[in-house]
């Protein structure tokens, strides 16, 4: 997250975990790498709506994935992880969003 856009970046990501179905998959993903399928059948869910999720958390960096090709069945499947991540909002990170602001209105 650069400085002069932190209150954008930091929006973006808590709406992104304001969603109950995206804390359910990253939850799912903690501890075990989860393919699509598994995801949509743990949360009963169809696949284009689990799709627009699984985007909106890899875009924000909170799920990562690998390709996998599968010979047997000749398809390409995905495995998805959580990545360690951590969100902090505290003074300090209002005062670093009160500098960008300061500096772009050179109002200090």
């Amino acid at each position: 997250m650069g400085d002069l856009h932190l209150a954008e970046d930091l929006a973006e990501l808590l709406k992104v975990l304001a969603n109950p179905i995206r804390l359910k998959i990253l939850a799912l993903c903690l501890f075990k790498e989860r393919t699509s399928r598994e995801l949509r059948e743990k949360l009963g869910l169809s696949k284009p709506l689990l799709i627009s999720h699984l985007r909106k958390l890899v875009n924000v960096g909170l799920l990562e994935y690998r390709v996998e090709f599968d010979e047997e069945r000749m398809v390409v499947r995905k495995y998805y992880k959580t990545r360690k991540f951590e969100v902090c909002i505290n003074s300090k990170v209002l005062n670093e969003i009160f500098k960008s602001l300061a500096v772009e209105n050179n109002d200090e």
